[in-house]
């Protein structure tokens, strides 16, 4: 009888052992999905608005006062990055892109 109930507790904390490790390293998975996601976004944003500020420079020289942006280009990926801070870059690249342009064209505009 002593085996019995011994073989159920050592079977019992080896599942919640296992469940531990199966939690704790899906845990930190997620959280370096979300870091690359930021890191990506922060570099997105940063590469959208020198472009955009340069395009939103052309086009007030060109243009004037008219309003021209269309279509905001998309960006260049990397096949190396994963898809999480793929994700996030491009839409930093968005945001950036226009703000870039738009403080670009409005202080040509003053």
């Amino acid at each position: 009888m002593g085996n019995k109930k011994s073989d159920r507790v050592r079977r019992t904390l080896a599942i919640l052992l296992l469940l531990c490790f199966t939690l704790s390293v899906t845990a930190a998975s997620a959280s370096a999905a979300d870091s690359n996601n930021e890191d990506g976004y922060k570099d997105g944003y940063n590469k959208g608005y020198k472009d955009g500020k340069k395009q939103g420079q052309k086009d007030c020289e060109q243009y004037g006062s008219r309003e021209t942006l269309s279509k905001i280009p998309s960006p260049s990926n990397k096949d190396s990055w994963t898809k999480h801070y793929k994700d996030g870059y491009n839409k930093g690249y968005s945001k950036g892109y226009i703000d870039g342009y738009n403080r670009s064209r409005y202080s040509c505009l003053k």
